[in-house]
């Protein structure tokens, strides 16, 4: 069940996103919080400093070493989510820790397992690709049918819906990736989905499309499907 939030531009929609957060998030909340261009942690919740969730733990990583410069985590870092979270002693989880690809894993699937026990509420902060990945979910990845909470799995882009065949083959710079599953993403209890910039017009499109309907090829849609609630943050007119 998705609610539209229409705002000017990116740097609202942190805003934005801060204000809702702070009506769905306490100290009883598991927060998970994803990387990518959209997010603005710094003034979604670092220098407000009133939204207090139980714990922090990340969607999704590109396997490599801890902290690699492409990494979701070191984006978390240097945007002071664990600077904040220290202060306020919150806990938090990260996924990579210097283990192999598989027992990665299998460590944070007994993480998440434990959080989900502990936490009733859980509210994501999430970002949506233009093929319509979301976290580490890509189409037709064993992600989107799992039966566990976190797959480790060597993903295959079809990068974006209107890109050329030849890129819609390319490969990923960090083709393995660990990350929550759908079926992780159906025990949450609410989303903040950000979405900017023209070139995710036709993203925003299909998720909208109530004719569209297979979540294998479109992991996104899980958004309108799911009925939790939703609410997709976007400087696109619909």
């Amino acid at each position: 069940m998705i609610k539209l939030v229409g705002v000017k531009d990116k740097s609202e929609g942190q805003i934005k996103a801060h204000d809702i957060l702070k009506r769905l998030v306490d100290k009883h909340t598991l927060l998970a919080l994803s990387g990518g261009t959209s997010v603005d942690y710094r003034k979604m919740l670092v220098e407000s400093t009133d939204v207090i969730p139980g714990a922090i733990c990340v969607v999704d990583e590109r396997y490599g070493e801890e902290f690699h410069r492409d990494s979701n985590e070191l984006l978390l870092k240097n945007q002071g989510i664990k600077d904040f979270a220290d202060e306020e002693c919150i806990e938090t989880h990260k996924i990579l820790k210097g283990k192999g690809f598989l027992e990665t894993a299998k460590i944070y699937e007994e993480e998440i397992e434990d959080l989900f026990k502990r936490f009733k509420k859980r509210v994501g902060v999430m970002g949506v690709g233009t093929n319509l990945h979301t976290a580490g979910i890509f189409p037709h990845s064993s992600a989107t049918q799992s039966a566990d909470y976190v797959v480790a799995e060597e993903v295959k882009d079809k990068q974006s819906l209107r890109s050329s065949p030849a890129k819609r083959g390319a490969g990923l710079k960090f083709p393995k990736r660990i990350t929550l599953t759908l079926k992780a993403l159906g025990e949450f209890s609410s989303f903040v989905i950000l979405l900017f910039g023209s070139a995710k017009q036709n993203t925003l499109r299909m998720i909208l499309d109530k004719s569209v309907n297979d979540m294998q090829k479109y992991p996104a849609i899980f958004y309108r499907k799911y009925k939790a609630k939703t609410y997709l943050i976007t400087d696109i007119n619909v």
